[in-house]
This record gives C-alpha cells, sequence and structure tokens, in this order.
C-alpha cells in the first residue's frame, strides 16, 4: 500500500540564501507596488467615466488595494525578521508531500507525524523521515 507523506523543507540561513530571499522578497514588493499604483490610477479612469458610481467604485477597489497594501507591509516585516536572523538559522520554506510504500509489519510511530528536509544553499543537507529523528545524510 502507499501512503502520502508530508516533509517540511527548511532552509538553512546562509549569507547566499539571505540575499537570495532578499531579492525575490523586494522583487514581490516592487510587483505589488505597481500593482496598487495601477489600481489607483484605474479607480480614477473609472469614476471620471461613470461619476454617478464613484463611492461604490471606491469602495471596490479600496478593499483590493486594502489587500495589497496588507501583504506589502507583510513582505517589510519578513524582510525585518530575515535581517535579525543570525546565519545557521533554520527558515521555514514550506512543504512538500512523498508517495511511499507501508507494508504489513512495518513500523507505523512515527509515520503520522511529519518529515524534514533540510537544505542549504540549494542543495540538500538531510531528510529525516519522521519523528524517530534519524537523519538521512546526503
Amino acid at each position: 500500500m502507499k501512503i502520502i507523506v508530508t516533509y517540511e523543507v527548511k532552509q538553512i540561513l546562509t549569507e547566499e540564501s539571505r540575499a537570495s530571499y532578499l531579492e525575490k522578497w523586494q522583487k514581490e514588493y516592487d510587483s505589488l507596488l505597481q500593482e496598487k499604483e495601477h489600481l489607483q490610477f484605474e479607480m480614477k479612469r473609472l469614476q471620471k467615466k461613470r461619476p454617478s458610481d464613484q463611492k461604490w467604485i471606491a469602495d471596490q477597489f479600496d478593499k483590493e488595494l486594502k489587500t495589497r497594501a496588507e501583504q506589502m507591509s507583510f513582505l517589510d516585516f519578513k524582510m525585518d525578521q530575515l535581517d535579525q536572523l543570525s546565519i545557521g538559522s533554520e527558515i521555514h520554506d514550506g512543504e512538500i508531500q512523498s508517495v511511499q510504500e507501508l507494508q504489513i509489519g512495518d513500523k507505523w510511530h512515527g509515520r503520522e507525524q511529519k518529515g524534514k528536509i533540510v537544505i542549504k544553499d540549494g542543495i540538500v543537507e538531510s531528510i529525516v523521515p519522521d519523528s524517530t529523528g534519524k537523519d538521512i545524510m546526503i
């Protein structure tokens, strides 16, 4: 029988990975800023086109503008937190799922718990399959 096992992916922070995260998040921030400016432009354009619906248009666009502002604020927070982390810290980088074989007689203990994959500078350092804590070093 095959089962799906979830693995938590962790990145070990290095100068290279810090720069990579900052660059990625800055691009996301810039993209959100551009979207926000475009939404403001479109809102003004529509309000001029349909003056009778100005309030409704503003309300609809304000929801989207608020969402973008919250996302930008969260990215600011993440960048600030990243600056405070020391080299060697582990950063949660998502989860993946793996299909594994399960047979009669296999030990169940720990299979229901998440495994962990540790990555350093884009290279898998270790895989901990379950709560037993035994690393599979690569």
